[in-house]
């Protein structure tokens, strides 16, 4: 939401304002698609598995390349929030070595 109100707080305004608001509601809806990917590979797992595990899996499905293996750790610790609950996570030990498995879909 700080991203949508920056967007909506900086110039332009007025007509040139809604080029602006679709490169957001874009970029929103990629974040949004490349999260559904990832549940939906773990979701073929069906097992508990690991960032490396997932990163091979994740760069053999065709998906556009993520930046570094950082950005799907960081990713996947989102989705296993307690208040997202996509995914669940087994914490290892001193922030290495998580486990991670599914627990349910994002809504389409």
């Amino acid at each position: 939401m700080r991203e949508l109100k920056t967007c909506l707080e900086v110039e332009p305004f007025g007509e040139d304002a809604n080029a602006k608001l679709l490169e957001f509601i874009n970029k929103s809806e990629l974040e949004i698609k490349l999260r559904s990917h990832i549940v939906n590979l773990a979701k073929k797992a069906n097992k508990e598995f690991g960032i490396e595990y997932l990163s091979g899996v994740y760069d053999s499905s065709g998906y556009p390349e993520l930046r570094e293996e950082r950005e799907l750790y960081d990713i996947l610790i989102e989705l296993s929030s307690p208040l997202a609950g996509y995914l669940g996570r087994i914490k290892g030990n001193d922030g290495t070595g998580d486990r991670f498995y599914y627990l349910r879909d994002l809504p389409s």
